[in-house]
């Protein structure tokens, strides 16, 4: 993590006479990096570190979002198989879904009661 903060572009900066503490947007945090290792202090702008995690935040938003599109089309093709294997043995898949899906209800009932 590096600091977002940057003294020499900031009109802010100017404008507050040149003392980062006077500035409503600086912030300074330690950052230990991956749970070990020496602690380091990091000197941010806040608009400019919000800017940033919201960007890490959607791109990893869009990769749980790609999985979970993924988990989905294969649960379309288990249950399209489930079907035609039902059909071929002649066992009534639904029946047998309800079924099991009571038996569950009431393993959770006895389980709390």
């Amino acid at each position: 993590m590096e600091n977002t903060c940057n003294y020499e572009e900031c009109k802010l900066f100017e404008l507050l006479g040149g003392n980062p503490e006077q500035c409503p947007n600086y912030q300074e945090s330690w950052w230990q990096p991956d749970g070990n290792g020496q602690p380091v202090l990091v000197k941010d702008c806040s608009p400019r570190r919000t800017l940033l995690m919201i960007q890490s935040l959607y791109a990893r938003l869009e990769g749980v979002q790609k999985v979970q599109e993924q988990q989905r089309n294969e649960n379309v093709w288990v249950q399209v198989v489930a079907e035609v294997l039902g059909k071929n043995s002649g066992i009534d898949l639904e029946a047998f879904v309800q079924r099991r899906k009571e038996l569950q209800i009431a393993e959770l009932i006895t389980a709390k009661g």
